[in-house]
This record gives structure tokens, sequence and C-alpha cells, in this order.
């Protein structure tokens, strides 16, 4: 299992960018969405129809990320990248399964109308053009979001 630990007073930071990517590193505590939110809309240098929908996606998998890996306890980690050519790219990548849990796959699951919560990809996938996952060697799993310029 992967778990980055970084003092918890020098999170959330930004990440060391490019001119095409820009990124930022939260720490466990659920009130860096709304940071890593605002983050999006204004790293996305573009009009405001696909920085909304962008920021709605970084919320959705950055929660996530914090209530279902190993990134959501004390010393944990979501990293937030977002890549501005040819289209917009948004990585999450979190810091793998928690002790003890099973490691299963991001995953649409099947519709519930008298479920409450567990929309969170099913609205990713709604605003983006594609969505996709991959496994990290160090365990963590990283979601990509893709959206049309």
């Amino acid at each position: 299992m992967h778990q980055s630990i970084a003092p918890p007073s020098a999170l959330p930071r930004r990440l060391r960018g490019t001119p095409t990517r820009s990124g930022l590193l939260l720490g466990p505590d659920l009130g860096h969405v709304a940071i890593a939110r605002r983050w999006a809309a204004r790293a996305t240098r573009t009009r405001l129809g696909l920085a909304e929908p962008l920021a709605l996606a970084v919320s959705e998998l950055t929660t996530n990320a914090l209530r279902h890996t190993a990134s959501g306890l004390p010393g944990g980690t979501v990293r937030v990248e977002i890549d501005r050519t040819g289209h917009l790219e948004l990585r999450v990548t979190d810091d793998g399964p928690r002790l003890g849990t099973a490691t299963t796959p991001p995953a649409i699951p099947a519709l519930d109308p008298f479920r409450v919560g567990g929309n969170g990809l099913r609205l990713v996938e709604a605003v983006c053009a594609y969505w996709d996952w991959t496994r990290n060697p160090d365990g963590g799993t990283t979601v990509r979001a893709v959206f049309p310029r």
C-alpha cells in the first residue's frame, strides 16, 4: 500500500507544474475537496462551460478517494492533476486500499433510485467524454477523466 506522508500544515499544496500541466496535493481532510474544486476551475484556463464540469469531476473523484481509500486516513494524500494538451485530462490518484480491505476497481453501481449517494462516478461519466482507471505499481489507483476542449 502506498501512502505519502506529509505534514498536515503542508497540505493542500500546489505541485510543480508546466505550461500545460497543473497539480495539487491534498491531505485526508474532506474540507480539501472544496479547495480542489476551486483550484480546478481556475487551472483549466478555459471557458466557464468546461470549467464547471471539470470542477464537479474533481470534487466527486477526490471525495471518492478520501472516503474509500487509505487517502482518507491520517497522513493520506490525494494527487490531482490537470493536463491541458489538445483536450483537458484530469487525473486523481489515491494511496490505495485501506489496510485490511480488498482492492476494488472504480465502477458505477447499478442504478437504484432508493439508494442515497453512490452516484459520484455516474456524475463524472455524465460530464466527461470518457473515464478510465489504472492500478499503479505502488498500489494506488489513478482515475482519469477526459474532457474535449
